[in-house]
């Protein structure tokens, strides 16, 4: 404040010599005379002579000819009487018609105030069905993940199956490699004895002797591989069959799903029916219940008015008419006003079930949709099992086929090393329909003549799995013989 003051010194100055002229006009404008004293003061007397006597009987006389006579006084009660009924009667009128104006005021608030709780009522059943909607769609969305996790895992699982099938056909192809080399180097050893028993002829019956033992041997270990062979087939047929009935019992989980969830949309249909049953004779119910109170009121009002006629007489005619165009008037506002809330009803009526049908269209659409992206997923699922399961088929079947030839192939000696390709087509019966075809062989003639009479030898080779509905180029297979 200080620092103010200082910065500006010709203010302050001025503000001071302000405050000397204002002091100086103050003390200047009083009056400083001294004070009179009061008990010099004392009370008037008038003196009454004759003359004033004369005057003052003088004025009463004009005084008493100025007084109204007693007619005129009688005459100017019934006016005032008359005037004062006809201000009281005005009055009464005004009294009436601002009773009137504000019984109407009154009507138009609780018009008002029913549109009003009417329309906060429809927003609130909007509120409630919009909340309604968004959970039923987060129940639709839940049920729409839970099924594509449950599909999910389904097709990992149907995944981990064929692995296990291709890595079950992988050892099984082990072992027969094995075998082949076990018969290879047997087949070796005969070699090998044969020549020596060239050298050594007094050996040959023993070397005969191990070769019988040992020809015994490979035929029960055959035999005993067969058995294992024939054990792995039908524990592949158990769990394919297992397999089947497990997807036969999912399949018939996920029918039931659907229709639990069938169920429920119909439930939910039903509550939504049965809600807009009830909001209807509430509505139906209100309806009535003004209707009563309006006849009420219409019925308190013909009595006042009949009243009022009996009580105005001659008077209230033109009263009356003109009451009676009032009401004709208010009656046909009041009617306009009822059509044009009806029509304003009829219309939000309307424009409410078109909404309804529009999200009842939608949500059929959308559920029409889901349902159709659930059955191409369970579609295209169950054709990758089913492709899965029929190459896993066809593999073992090949496989079979292979031993079965080879079971039955004798190639010559010294054909160690070479191989050949064959191309053949089997009917459902395990027959070569379509002729033996060889298409490469890198062995002599004979080599190649002993691989066509396998398969020739082989006939009816292992039937085609029955199961499958299987092509023509699903019955023809390659084979490598070596």
């Amino acid at each position: 404040m200080l620092k103010v003051l200082l910065r500006h010194p010709g203010a302050v100055l001025g503000a001071i010599i302000l405050h000397l002229l204002l002091g100086g006009l103050f003390f200047f404008s009083f009056d400083w005379s001294e004070k009179p004293d009061l008990h010099e003061a004392g009370i008037p007397i008038a003196i009454i002579t004759e003359g004033s006597l004369e005057t003052q009987a003088n004025s009463v006389a004009e005084e008493e000819s100025a007084k109204p006579s007693e007619k005129q006084i009688i005459k100017e009660k019934q006016e005032a009487t008359d005037a004062k009924e006809k201000a009281e009667k005005l009055e009464q009128q005004k009294i009436a018609e601002a009773q009137k104006k504000a019984t109407a005021e009154k009507k138009k608030i609780a018009k008002k105030q029913a549109e009003a709780q009417k329309k906060a009522e429809a927003e609130k059943q909007k509120a409630a069905l919009a909340a309604a909607q968004a959970l039923k769609l987060k129940k639709e969305s839940d049920n729409k993940k839970r099924l594509q996790l449950e599909a999910k895992q389904e097709e990992e699982r149907l995944e981990r199956e064929a692995a296990e099938q291709e890595k079950a056909i992988a050892e099984r192809e082990a072992q027969r490699k094995a075998d082949e080399a076990e018969k290879a180097q047997a087949e070796k050893a005969q070699a090998e004895a044969e020549a020596k028993e060239q050298d050594k002829k007094e050996q040959t019956a023993k070397l005969e002797a191990e070769q019988i033992e040992k020809e015994k041997k490979l035929a029960a270990k055959k035999a005993a591989e067969k058995k294992a062979e024939e054990k792995a087939e039908k524990e592949a047929e158990r769990k394919a069959q297992k397999l089947a009935e497990k997807k036969a019992k999912d399949k018939a989980k996920k029918e039931a799903a659907k229709k639990e969830a069938a169920k429920k949309r119909a439930e939910e249909k039903k509550q939504e029916r049965l809600a807009k049953e009830k909001a209807e004779k509430k509505a139906a119910a209100l309806a009535a219940e003004r209707k009563k109170e309006k006849e009420a009121e219409e019925a308190a009002e013909r009595k006042l008015a009949e009243k009022r006629k009996a009580e105005e007489a001659e008077r209230a005619k033109a009263a009356k008419e003109k009451a009676e165009k009032e009401a004709a008037a208010k009656a046909a506002a009041e009617k306009a006003e009822r059509e044009k809330a009806e029509a304003l009803a009829a219309k939000k009526a309307e424009y409410h079930r078109k909404w309804q049908e529009a999200q009842a269209k939608k949500k059929a659409e959308a559920a029409a949709a889901d349902a159709k992206r659930k059955s191409d997923a369970e579609a295209a699922a169950r054709n990758k099992s089913l492709e899965k399961a029929k190459y896993g088929a066809l593999v073992s079947w090949g496989g079979k086929i292979q031993q079965h030839v080879k079971r039955r192939w004798h190639p010559p000696p010294g054909t160690k090393g070479e191989q050949a390709k064959v191309r053949i087509t089997i009917s459902n019966s395990g027959f070569i329909s379509s002729g033996i075809q060889i298409k490469s062989c890198s062995g002599n003639p004979e080599f190649c003549a002993s691989v066509k009479e396998a398969f020739e030898r082989s006939e009816p080779l292992p039937r085609p799995p029955s199961k499958y509905n299987l092509s023509k180029s699903d019955r023809t297979i390659t084979f490598k013989m070596d």
